[in-house]
């Protein structure tokens, strides 16, 4: 058959996504277990979630050393020992945290599994938290904190977030390297025995699920473990008034950084999805506005981008960008000038049938194989949320009007209502 290069494949577009829900099980324990099977290739993904993020912390370091000591040893096994035996059998295992929630991670072939999971099952319940082993990992993260102290891109976006929340909210990063010195053992060890217990944690497994799986994961995580009667904490956190221009100066910057945005509805809010689209315009991809206007045609920063970023209790909305020094003013000023033209004029449909051709594309990527999958169906499900939001999504990418927009824009995109803050040399 002779391929006629000249004829570009039909174009199809996105009607709606074929969803798979997965199949839930409740251990004996009363954990949830949800599974999705697909392709053949033997190999599995695991995902233990935890309510045990920032958010719940006394100290907002206590989340993120916990995650990081999991892996330094437990009750039976040295630091070595754990990361050789993932070594030997092939398999990736992390620990991390954020803002609402620590996750533990296992990807390795299905036939290693029943060496792995007792393993990752030991991990979770007994580890030891040793003193020397937490030294060094304080120091590391110390050490890497004194450099990022000095990148003026981080700078701006941690201050953004304090300016917006306050110094003390579980949502502001830390202000200092400084602070890694305050941690103590003890209080880590505490948030670890307090939230990595048994009826704080679901398990998402996806990729060769078949009944041994399931039995091999009901087996190691199927008894009661930790103190169940920790209090989760309320939403009682009083917000400041962010102040609507902070320049933090850094000497010898080569770059200025800028960072100009507010607090914004979270997922779960009705007009998420018509907010998704508006920002997706703004600055959101690689033919959006800013980056038209502060990239290709100005030449002032290699990238920009305006999102929306939803947590479990707040929402924010963040342009960043790193501008030439002499440019920041101008930056700025263009910025909010993009703004002022969603607030007045009305998108044209040659601009917004790519935009919504691309976002179309995006969600099919979030179901791209059961990894995606069920990375998507947990982020929903943290946030209290289904499938349905993506029928949602699609809809109003879909017939969202050029005035809907113009109003979604004057209504969240108002440039006085913006908190600007700018890292780097006047």
């Amino acid at each position: 058959m002779t391929l006629k290069r000249n004829n570009p494949p039909p174009i199809f577009g996105v009607d709606g996504v074929e969803y798979i829900e997965p199949i839930r099980f409740t251990l004996k324990n009363g954990v949830e277990l949800f599974t999705m099977q697909s392709g053949d290739q033997e190999v599995v993904k695991i995902d233990f979630s935890f309510k045990a993020g920032s958010w719940y912390a006394q100290s907002r370091l206590d989340s993120i050393m916990a995650a990081l000591m999991l892996q330094e040893g437990t009750k039976t096994l040295k630091a070595s020992e754990i990361a050789n035996t993932f070594d030997f059998y092939g398999a990736q295992f992390s620990s991390s945290s954020s803002y609402d929630y620590n996750y533990i991670t296992l990807l390795s072939l299905k036939k290693y599994l029943h060496h792995l999971l007792p393993l990752v099952s030991e991990i979770i319940r007994d580890s030891s938290f040793p003193e020397e082993e937490f030294e060094i990992v304080r120091q590391k993260r110390k050490q890497r904190a004194i450099v990022d102290s000095g990148r003026v891109g981080l700078i701006a976006q941690k201050s953004f977030l304090r300016n917006l929340f306050g110094e003390g909210h579980p949502y502001a990063p830390v202000a200092s390297p400084a602070f890694f010195d305050t941690i103590l053992l003890r209080d880590v060890k505490l948030h670890y025995d307090n939230f990595y217990r048994s009826d704080n944690m679901t398990i998402t497994a996806s990729g060769f699920i078949d009944t041994e799986v399931i039995q091999l994961i009901t087996e190691n995580f199927s008894s009661s473990w930790g103190n169940s009667d920790t209090a989760e904490r309320g939403n009682n956190h009083r917000l400041p008034i962010a102040d609507k221009m902070v320049f933090i100066e850094k000497e010898g910057a080569n770059q200025n950084a800028v960072a100009i945005g507010k607090l914004f509805p979270t997922q779960n809010h009705p007009d998420f999805p018509g907010i998704k689209l508006l920002c997706t315009i703004l600055g959101g991809y690689f033919g959006s506005r800013l980056m038209s206007n502060i990239r290709e045609d100005k030449g002032y920063t290699y990238s920009i981008q305006a999102s929306p970023i939803s947590f479990l209790h707040h929402g924010v909305f963040l342009i960043f960008a790193e501008v030439k020094t002499d440019k920041t003013e101008a930056t700025v000023k263009e910025i909010f000038l993009e703004m002022e033209k969603l607030n007045s004029e009305l998108i044209t449909e040659k601009e917004l049938i790519p935009i919504q051709n691309y976002l179309l594309g995006r969600i099919l990527e979030d179901f791209d194989g059961p990894f995606a999958r069920a990375q998507t169906f947990s982020s929903l499900r943290e946030v209290n949320m289904d499938f349905e939001y993506y029928n949602r999504l699609i809809d109003a990418i879909k017939t969202t009007t050029p005035q809907e927009i113009r109003e979604l824009s004057q209504k969240y995109l108002a440039p006085e209502t913006m908190s600007t803050i700018i890292a780097g040399i006047r």
